[in-house]
């Protein structure tokens, strides 16, 4: 994906995150979703969305997985150029995948650039945001 702070603002930035009705109470009772509402949450029962503005994306799902991800790679404390395919992740894997990752240093390298140009000379290739699916080799 390549995003700029626009494409990244009105694409994933805004997707909510996302539970079941039936877990609302015993998630407040060990103290998580504290200042969870209808207005910074989707919330579902066994039916149906129970937000009145319904999603704000059809894919608002994938979107938040999409900014949890980014959130989560982000504890790597540098850009990541690469190309990640996840399916079902969520905190726990994603973490559990960095710390496999960094441990296995034959899986990456770090680049480092004087300048800008440097890096836009690469033959590092970055798919579009839209996509969603992997380039071609």
């Amino acid at each position: 994906m390549t995003f700029s702070g626009k494409d990244f603002v009105r694409e994933i930035s805004t997707a909510r995150t996302f539970g079941f009705l039936k877990d609302v109470q015993t998630l407040k009772e060990n103290g998580f979703a504290k200042g969870g509402s209808l207005d910074n949450a989707v919330v579902i029962d066994d039916f149906r969305i129970l937000n009145d503005d319904g999603l704000r994306f059809e894919d608002e799902f994938v979107r938040h997985k999409i900014l949890d991800f980014i959130g989560d790679i982000a504890i790597v404390g540098c850009p990541i150029i690469g190309h990640f395919v996840v399916k079902k992740s969520g905190h726990f894997l994603n973490q559990y995948m960095l710390k496999k990752l960094m441990k296995s240093k034959k899986h990456w390298k770090m680049l480092s650039f004087e300048t800008p140009e440097e890096f836009t000379g690469t033959s590092v290739r970055l798919p579009r945001f839209g996509t969603l699916k992997p380039l071609p080799a």
